[in-house]
């Protein structure tokens, strides 16, 4: 009887081993990956209105919070700031009011999601990878400041600003990176934008402005990749360091 346990159990074992991988799914230069309807679709850029309005206008969508300089940043929860960044506040008494702006969504810059490639005489592939990441993100001009604009934000949106997505999953999208070309799968997310400023002083007389701004995004899932929502398409530019398809700066 434990013989025939045994041997059932290793036999599972067996096929649960040779199981195959999910086949790879070809995208091609001008493909885009979109989620919608608690399911994946695969369209031509031109179909993309936001991506077609970036192209014609060339004008770029606002710069990640995660990417801002002379400001305090919190992303995932954790101070991304580099030094000389975080302002000393000034000790002084005074009353303290928030200002928010208008909510903003938008398309957000790239988001590297595979390692870059350059494309070979042969055919060269690149896939999504795990252990690419994206974070909400928090930025104010005064690190003394930080504490009031989290409470405040989890009071009006009620969203984790510490919440990161890290790329894990066993559906590959696979692309061909064209012969002396430089290719990385890149994420464009759909951006929910707060900001605002908390004014300083004493009511009646003069004050002072710090800025704040924080980006979220929301899940979503593309077959067995677990992610954002937004789209994810192939970047190719012609050399290295790679230059953003969508933003400033290289990948």
């Amino acid at each position: 009887m434990h013989f025939l346990q045994a041997l059932i159990v290793a036999s599972s074992a067996a096929l649960i081993a040779a199981a195959p991988a999910p086949e790879p799914i070809n995208i091609g230069l001008d493909d885009v990956i979109l989620y919608g309807k608690g399911r994946y679709a695969i369209v031509k850029r031109s179909e993309v209105d936001e991506i077609q309005k970036i192209r014609e206008s060339g004008v770029l969508p606002p710069k990640p919070t995660e990417l801002e300089e002379g400001m305090f940043v919190v992303a995932g929860g954790k101070n991304k700031s580099v030094e000389g960044q975080a302002v000393a506040a000034e000790k002084r008494d005074g009353e303290r009011l928030i200002i928010p702006n208008p909510h903003q969504r938008f398309l957000g810059w790239d988001v590297i999601m595979s390692s870059v490639t350059k494309g070979g005489p042969e055919k060269t592939r690149v896939t999504v990878t795990s252990g690419y990441s994206i974070a909400n993100s928090l930025a104010v001009g005064m690190s003394s400041e930080v504490k009031l604009i989290q409470d405040f934000l989890s009071v009006t949106t009620k969203i984790d600003y510490t919440q990161t997505w890290t790329s894990d999953q066993t559906q590959q999208f696979s692309a061909e990176v064209p012969a002396g070309k430089y290719g990385a799968f890149v994420s464009n997310a759909w951006t929910d934008r707060e900001s605002g400023n908390v004014w300083k002083g004493k009511i009646g007389e003069e004050g002072s402005l710090t800025p704040y701004q924080a980006d979220s995004f929301t899940s979503k899932s593309y077959g067995n990749l677990n992610w954002v929502d937004g789209m994810i398409t192939l970047c190719v530019q012609d050399k290295m360091p790679m230059p953003r398809c969508i933003g400033e700066g290289t990948l």
